[in-house]
């Protein structure tokens, strides 16, 4: 049997990158899945960022039934709130409910110094990090308590939120904010033994990787050597690392993990 056998997992920013690799790896354990990212439901502007299209969605919406698992696909800007709850609501009745949540939809920039920094990139990092973070929670927690003890949610943060970095200070504040929002959620939640954790990454070669370098000017192989010099472990962390964390962090093997700040960082919060 599966892990997730008879679970519904509901996750942001589906379409590609470190998303997309958490809800196959979750339909090959037995969860019938929610995808939703942004598609052809919007843009975003300030900073120019390259978002995933509906055919990426819909790729792993075929993935995911591809490995005998239900899914439902929603084209919906984390920035709003109504569309969540509609996906969310959605979710529950055609899937019976949801269990599980992976909030992990979110987008970086360029690299500069705070006096540089555009406010209106500075506004739309919070909107769509943070704030896309807590309209996700909203929209589904609600299901988690119906659903009852035995839920969890995973709030995806980055090392940018426990190892904070200049010329990224937009970055860092709002992935500073779902760290703070994890702890929130996991001390509300507890007395109805629903958990709340949040996950860590360091730098992974996605498409995000892609974008800061689009955004920042700066070749790609040199960014991640910048990478690699920052961690003990000089290798470039993979994907499959981020997903493995994430699914443990759902799982009944940590049913008494909650509040924790979990890094994958190749001990680069240390070095």
């Amino acid at each position: 049997m599966g892990r997730f056998d008879g679970k519904v997992v509901f996750v942001t920013g589906a379409a590609r990158g470190q998303g997309r690799n958490h809800a196959l790896r979750l339909a090959e354990e037995g969860a019938d899945l929610a995808l939703v990212d942004i598609g052809s439901a919007g843009t975003v502007e300030n900073p120019a960022y390259p978002v995933s299209s509906a055919g990426d969605l819909e790729a792993t919406r075929q993935e995911v039934e591809a490995l005998g698992r239900r899914a439902l696909a929603f084209e919906v800007d984390v920035r709003d709130h109504a569309g969540l709850q509609a996906a969310a609501d959605e979710t529950a009745a055609a899937l019976g409910g949801i269990d599980h949540v992976i909030a992990n939809a979110g987008i970086s920039d360029g690299f500069r110094p705070v006096w540089e920094l555009s406010a209106d990139n500075w506004q739309t990092m919070i909107d769509i990090n943070l704030s896309g973070v807590f309209y996700t929670c909203k929209a589904t927690v609600p299901h988690l308590r119906r659903r009852g003890a035995g839920s969890a949610l995973v709030l995806v943060g980055s090392i940018a939120s426990i190892k904070f970095y200049g010329w990224l200070s937009h970055y860092t504040a709002a992935k500073a904010g779902v760290r703070a929002l994890a702890g929130a959620l996991a001390k509300e939640l507890g007395p109805e033994d629903i958990r709340c954790n949040s996950l860590h990454p360091a730098a992974i070669d996605t498409t995000m990787t892609d974008a800061m370098v689009q955004l920042g000017g700066v070749a790609k192989e040199q960014l991640l050597q910048q990478f690699r010099d920052s961690q003990l472990i000089p290798h470039n962390i993979e994907i499959t690392d981020s997903t493995a964390a994430a699914l443990w962090l759902l799982s009944d093997e940590a049913r008494f993990v909650t509040g924790l700040e979990l890094l994958v960082d190749a001990g680069e919060s240390k070095k």
